[in-house]
């Protein structure tokens, strides 16, 4: 829309093409080879003065470069990036012939009424239909537009869209509010418009799968803030799980689940966090064993209330302790130490800590578990000394010993 993004560039002109050269651009420790392209003003609407302006682009590989020719005329929005222009593919920016609405926009722009406007639509996204009716619009979907002290409703219609003008210059939250059946991962969006400006938002959203129950310790208590898993059962090694942590009452709810049929459990995949789960390996519907584990089948739109899933004991909670040294026996201080549970196959993420002066650190654990330790130090002539040890805990693990080398 050309009043999103003109309000939105940091300049807006007309220009025709003079020069074009590659040159090279520092980003961080990086170095960028990009195109700097020199441009004879026609007109300029917003952000640049003079007769001529450079605008630097990507080479048009996968740097979203745009393809300038010299001598070609344009449209340009360009974007401000340390202190120079840029532009690229991504934005709106085109060639004259192909900038009429842009053009009449910025030529009303006197006569305009004031005020801005914020539209956009709302559509449910079908994954199993067909390409061409995969989304379809969402009529009486409610959108509230709101700052501190103003606050406007909206409807969509039909084709699920939605319009609201005469706004003042603010940036508003802009929230949808789904009719039964419907739900949406981020049901929020921030929008900043200017006088005679507008903004486009709009909301994408699936029926809403969902899959809910509780959980329960062996004690009967229950188990509050315990990471669940809904993982796909075939292609296991691939799919990637659906993740929700039970509240104090042990209550969980998996909302926007996909169709398909599914293992559901704790410690099952491996997903960050989970090395901390106090509970053993459990599969649904309280099993250790994935081939005695329920597959949940799940259709769209379907509400699957699960029977009470009951947890094996705790394990118990055990510190382990190391020291790092260096092949003198002397601790070293600052060296990086990770821990990470050999059953999860790296699924998991590793945890890490510092040795301190003397060259300790300690890692809360569970007895009966494996893990793996590595220690490692960059030294000044930018090499690596390093050690590693894999450990059972058990009640009476002695202190780990980490020898760089």
């Amino acid at each position: 829309m050309p009043c999103h993004d003109y309000w939105n560039a940091a300049a807006v002109f007309t220009g025709t093409v003079i020069n074009s050269s590659t040159t090279t651009s520092k980003r961080g420790e990086y170095e960028v080879r990009e195109r700097l392209v020199r441009f004879n003003i026609d007109q300029a609407f917003r952000g640049v003065k003079g007769k001529d302006v450079e605008v630097r682009t990507g080479l048009g590989d996968s740097d979203c470069g745009y393809n300038f020719r010299l001598g070609g005329q344009y449209l340009v929005y360009a974007y401000g990036d340390g202190g120079k222009l840029a532009t690229g593919i991504c934005s709106r920016t085109r060639t004259i012939s192909e900038a009429s609405d842009d053009l009449a926009y910025f030529q009303g722009l006197a006569t305009a009424e004031p005020g801005a406007t914020i539209s956009g639509e709302v559509k449910r996204v079908d994954q199993a239909a067909r390409s061409e009716e995969r989304f379809q619009p969402v009529s009486d979907a409610r959108i509230v537009i709101e700052t501190s002290s103003t606050r406007v409703e909206a409807v969509t219609d039909k084709k699920g869209n939605y319009r609201v003008s005469g706004l003042a210059p603010n940036t508003y939250k802009v929230r949808v509010e789904l009719p039964e059946g419907l739900s949406i991962h981020n049901p929020e969006q921030e929008a900043k418009v200017f006088d005679r400006g507008c903004a486009q938002i709009s909301f994408w959203v699936e029926s809403d799968t969902q899959v809910r129950g509780k959980v329960f310790d062996a004690q009967g208590q229950p188990a509050a803030d315990v990471l669940m898993e809904l993982v796909p059962a075939d292609g296991q090694d691939n799919g990637f799980p659906t993740l929700v942590t039970t509240d104090k009452e042990g209550r969980y709810e998996m909302k926007l689940v996909r169709p398909g049929r599914y293992l559901f459990g704790v410690r099952i995949f491996g997903s960050a966090g989970s090395t901390y789960i106090p509970f053993p390996r459990t599969y649904y519907p309280g099993v250790r064993e994935a081939d005695r584990a329920t597959i949940i089948s799940v259709a769209e739109g379907q509400r699957i209330d699960l029977n009470d899933l009951i947890l094996p004991p705790r394990f118990v909670e055990r510190v382990l302790n190391g020291v790092v040294v260096d092949t003198d026996g002397r601790p070293v201080s600052g060296a990086t130490v990770w821990l990470k549970e050999n059953e999860y196959q790296d699924r998991d993420m590793p945890y890490r800590k510092e040795t301190d002066s003397d060259g300790r650190f300690s890692f809360k654990v569970f007895e009966g578990i494996n893990y793996n330790l590595k220690a490692y130090l960059d030294t000044d002539k930018a090499e690596r000394k390093e050690a590693e040890h894999s450990i059972r805990v058990t009640a009476d693990t002695e202190i780990i010993r980490l020898v760089l080398k």
